[in-house]
This record gives structure tokens, C-alpha cells and sequence, in this order.
């Protein structure tokens, strides 16, 4: 069933840091079953005009206005800091999201962690370039991360996951193994208790937080976080555990390599065994890994098309042929 964004109802931060967030509105993973295409957008930190040149060159957009038709849109979150334009980038995405609705589609901004941490304490130095930009509109952040105005609103109604069929979308991808109803509970109980600062969004192995090849709070690296399997084990049985076939992740844009020696280059799109799917490609003039991609997934037949600001078309995966890696090359600068 299509999820409709209806009028703000009660969303309030507390001084304590809690917040108040009504989740059969605001749910902590969206859902849909909708059989469309999705496109997919990484890490955008507000750069607006890398932005609006790959959603053209992927069809999203022609001019200014949505060209998707029924499609589904996806951002992976952190779109803002790191650059100077995050408030058009939020304005683009909220009249996408009006335009898609309209033409039967539906756009999903997911939180990133660089979203929450903001939420959880608008000081932060992490959030400098944000801070700024709001001052400068005439904006205090302290209002807005306490969920006032249009751009308040906004940021704390955004879902910290997605499920579309059996594609699961979230902007670090460690799920610790849950169940979708577990995870829910789960993300729905920390936030409640600790707000946006909850350990379930930004501990260092969270679902907005966690780093491939990097270990966390148990010592090891996620997605090999047991030492007793192999990545591809632990993603099959992550995937399981959600009731879906495919993960897709933002967040890390550099070089990773898997404990299995399995690479991937910095600013590429790339997949492995069909299971994990990595689309921060470090677009933003402030990272400058690349000029930016947007991945496809085709619904029928399924397919997974990474798509360079230029036009350049990679087929990285496709239901039909599986193949354990699959990478496009880095769309250049």
C-alpha cells in the first residue's frame, strides 16, 4: 500500500533529548510492496548541483520537475554537511517527493547518521557547515533540531530503514541479525527513551553509524561481526532474518576490503553475491570521490543499473545471472 505524508501531528523534543514521535505516521521502517523501479541515491551532503545532474541523467528529473512517473525514489541519508547547499538539497527532495506522489510515485528520505547526530545535539562540530547555512537563512538550529519548522519536520520524520518487496534500504546496514519486527521494536524503544542520540541509530556499530571493515562495539568487523562465518554467511542470514533477498547501504564512499580480500574502490558502485548493494559514491564536491551515480534496480526483470552523471549505463547485478562481485566503473570527475 502506498504511504501517504500527511499533515504534521505531534513530533516534539523534550529538553531531556526525547522525542515524541507518533510511528504509525512516522514509521521507523517505512514499507511498501509497490512492483516499480527504484532509483537509489547515496550520500549527497548537500551538494545540490552534482545532485540535480545525475537525477536527470538517470531520468528521474527533466528540468526541474519529476520524470519518474510511478518509480520509487530513494535517499540513502546525510544530505546534509559538507557543503553549502543542504537546504535547496531538502527542498529538491520535498518537492520531488510532492511531484512523485502526484504522478502515482512515491520519494523516501531516509536518515543518515549525520541527520541524527544534529537531531541529538545541533552544537555538534560535525554539523558545522549545516549550523551555518541555517544562520544564514535566518534559521536557529537548536529550533529546527528540536523538529520546528518546515526543515524540522522534515528531518525528524524521516525513516531510519525501508523495506520496497525484498530490497532492504538503510544508510549503514547493520541489522545485528534482527528480525523487521524485532528491529522495529527495537529502533522505536531507543528513540523513545533517548531521542535521536539513541544508541540504536549512532552507537558505533548501529544501523546509521556501522562501517564495513571497521569494528565495533564487539570487536570485530561488520558484516563479519562472527568470527565463526564468512561475509556472504552472515549477509544470507541477515537477509533472511528480514524476510528479503537484497541489502542497500550508504554511508562509506572509500576503498573497503573484505576480510576475503574482495575489494571495492572508493566512489564505486558495487555489489556482492546479489546480497549487498553500496551506493555512497562520494559525490559531493566536499568528498570528491566521484561525480556522482544513481543505481537502478529494475522490478521485472530485476536488475541493478549503476547510472554516471554523464549517461554511462553498468549492469552490476541481474537476478538472472548472479555473479558474486559486480562494480561499475567510478564515475569520473
Amino acid at each position: 500500500m502506498k504511504l501517504r505524508w500527511v499533515f504534521w501531528c505531534a513530533l516534539v523534543a523534550a529538553a531531556a533529548g526525547r522525542v515524541d514521535r507518533d510511528w504509525r505516521i512516522y514509521p521507523a521502517v517505512a514499507q511498501t510492496d509497490a512492483r516499480e523501479d527504484i532509483y537509489v541515491v547515496g550520500d549527497v551532503h548537500s551538494d545540490y548541483r552534482r545532485l540535480v545532474r545525475v537525477l536527470r541523467s538517470a531520468g528521474v528529473m527533466e528540468g526541474e520537475r519529476w520524470a519518474a512517473g510511478h518509480s520509487i525514489l530513494v535517499f540513502m541519508g546525510d544530505l546534509i554537511d559538507k557543503g553549502p547547499r543542504a537546504l535547496d538539497v531538502i527542498g529538491l527532495v520535498q518537492a520531488l517527493r510532492k511531484e512523485a506522489e502526484a504522478a502515482g510515485g512515491q520519494v523516501f528520505s531516509l536518515m543518515g547518521n549525520h541527520e541524527a547526530e544534529f537531531l541529538a545535539e545541533p552544537s555538534e562540530k560535525k554539523s558545522r557547515d549545516f549550523q551555518n547555512e541555517l544562520k544564514g537563512r535566518g534559521l536557529v538550529p537548536s529550533e529546527i533540531a528540536a523538529c520546528g519548522g518546515e526543515v524540522g519536520k522534515f528531518l525528524c520524520s524521516e525513516p531510519f530503514a525501508l523495506r520496497v518487496r525484498g530490497w532492504f534500504f538503510s544508510h549503514a546496514g547493520n541489522t545485528h541479525g534482527r528480525s523487521l519486527v524485532q528491529l522495529i521494536a527495537d529502533l522505536q524503544a531507543g528513540v523513545d527513551r533517548d531521542g535521536f542520540g539513541s544508541r540504536e541509530l549512532l552507537d558505533e556499530d548501529s544501523l546509521l553509524e556501522a562501517r564495513l571493515g571497521e569494528k565495533g562495539a564487539n570487536g570485530v568487523p561488520w558484516p563479519e561481526s562472527d568470527p565463526k562465518r564468512d561475509a556472504r554467511t552472515l549477509l544470507q542470514n541477515f537477509v533472511d532474518a528480514l524476510g528479503v533477498k537484497h541489502l542497500v547501504q550508504g554511508h562509506q564512499h572509500a576503498e573497503i576490503v573484505f576480510a576475503d580480500g574482495v575489494r571495492r574502490k572508493k566512489g564505486q558502485m558495487f555489489q556482492r553475491d546479489g546480497l549487498l548493494f553500496l551506493v555512497d559514491t562520494g559525490m559531493s564536491e566536499g568528498v570528491n570521490d566521484s561525480q556522482g551515480a544513481v543505481l537502478l534496480i529494475k522490478a521485472q526483470p530485476e536488475e541493478a543499473i549503476a547510472i554516471c552523471a554523464d549517461g554511462t549505463r553498468t549492469s552490476i547485478w541481474d537476478a538472472a545471472r548472479s555473479t558474486a562481485v559486480g562494480a561499475a566503473k567510478v564515475c569520473e570527475k
